[in-house]
């Protein structure tokens, strides 16, 4: 195959080591700072990944993804035929409420719930106690770890849970509704949910709240995907109201997403700064090769294939420091635990850290890095457009 002329020379220019040693050195210095800005980015972007992807299993895990306010009961049935992202959907109620022990006191969420369709995470989870028992008693709780250890209590002791909304008078005046509980369990999903969530029966709940309605819990295969879903969901008849996971921990989830792209943008202009180093060099090589350019204008080459020429020269550079970063950059991220127990540097003792390698994420840096080159090696190439074969050949 024969291979066009301005990408021959151009490739050759680009693999000469003869000459000016500081512009080698520009050179050199250019795609080993594409090499590290592009080997940074794969391997922050896939840690980010995976903080945000344990944070959405953890966190997302326990709390609900969608609750459906509706009284109408074949909602489970419509709503599964209809949306194929919807994983699960169960009968559900929530309230806020205190919660008593011998030790302390202090603030919750009461979530009633079907224990017969709870998330797989969230089962998952449960340290301590049986879901099969709390099934089957009344008037028990799981508690989060962390709200267990505040309130210092353990499996089989009593705590009172105080609703502040709704009571009676007595005697002794104004009595709000509470009860006793037995803790039957508690569960640990390594995230803040666990300093406030309270999972009872729902029917223990409905009768503490004398709440007979009930909404719908929904879980999705993408919890990203609730958005999206809850504007559909709202359109349909006997729905009353829908409501998703950004209430709640909306704001968790968005400084997290721009903390990523912070991260992002300053690993980029690494990158960027590498890449418009290429223009000094090639600045360097226009000003060098100015009697070569002009011997080749005299042959017959066009402007338009000495562009290429200059072009194919820089792109080269930012290509082999993209791709050779990018290799890099998935070996250094697959191997990156292995590496942090070798030299002793784990952030929390035998705790991996998250990593979720992205392909997608992979293209689009190299991508990136190699579009960056292109913008750099404009201006150097069209200064080479413009030798004048004459003034440059005048005293030969």
């Amino acid at each position: 195959m024969q291979v066009p002329v301005s990408l021959f020379i151009g490739l050759r220019y680009s693999q000469s080591r003869k000459g000016n040693a500081f512009l080698s050195f520009i050179t050199l210095f250019s795609v080993a700072g594409i090499f590290l800005g592009v080997l940074a980015l794969t391997v922050v972007s896939s840690v980010m990944n995976g903080f945000e992807g344990e944070l959405k299993k953890r966190i997302l895990g326990v709390i609900p993804h969608l609750i459906v306010q509706s009284a109408d009961t074949t909602t489970p049935q419509r709503l599964s035929q209809q949306f194929p992202a919807i994983a699960q959907v169960s009968p559900f109620l929530q309230s806020e409420a205190l919660i008593q022990s011998s030790k302390d006191l202090t603030g919750a969420m009461l979530q009633g719930v079907d224990v017969n369709a709870l998330p797989t995470f969230l089962q998952q989870s449960l340290q301590q106690g049986d879901w099969q028992e709390f099934a089957a008693s009344r008037y028990q709780v799981v508690l989060g770890s962390a709200l267990a250890d505040k309130l210092r209590v353990r499996l089989g002791q009593q705590i009172r849970l105080i609703l502040p909304n709704g009571g009676s008078y007595t005697p002794l005046g104004w009595m709000p509704r509470q009860r006793n509980f037995t803790v039957a369990g508690i569960f640990d999903s390594g995230s803040e949910v666990d300093k406030v969530v309270v999972l009872l029966r729902l029917q223990d709940l409905q009768k503490l709240t004398g709440n007979k309605e009930t909404a719908w819990r929904i879980s999705l295969h993408d919890a990203f995907l609730a958005p999206q879903l809850q504007t559909e969901l709202s359109k349909l008849d006997g729905v009353e109201a829908v409501s998703d996971w950004r209430q709640s921990h909306g704001k968790l989830f968005s400084a997290v997403a721009m903390e990523k792209a912070m991260m992002w943008l300053m690993l980029l202009l690494i990158v960027a700064v590498a890449a418009f180093n290429i223009v000094s060099a090639l600045v360097m090589m226009v000003t060098e090769k100015q009697r070569e350019v002009a011997i080749l204008k005299t042959q017959g080459m066009t402007n338009q294939q000495l562009f290429y020429v200059f072009a194919a020269q820089g792109m080269s550079h930012g290509v082999t420091g993209a791709l050779t970063g990018a290799v890099a950059g998935v070996l250094l991220t697959l191997s990156l635990n292995d590496l942090l127990a070798l030299l002793g540097l784990q952030l929390v003792q035998g705790m991996a850290l998250p990593v979720i390698l992205q392909w997608t994420d992979v293209l689009l840096i190299m991508l990136s890095a190699v579009l960056l080159t292109a913008l750099a090696v404009i201006y150097p190439a069209w200064r080479a457009v413009q030798v004048e074969p004459a003034a440059v050949l005048r005293d030969e």
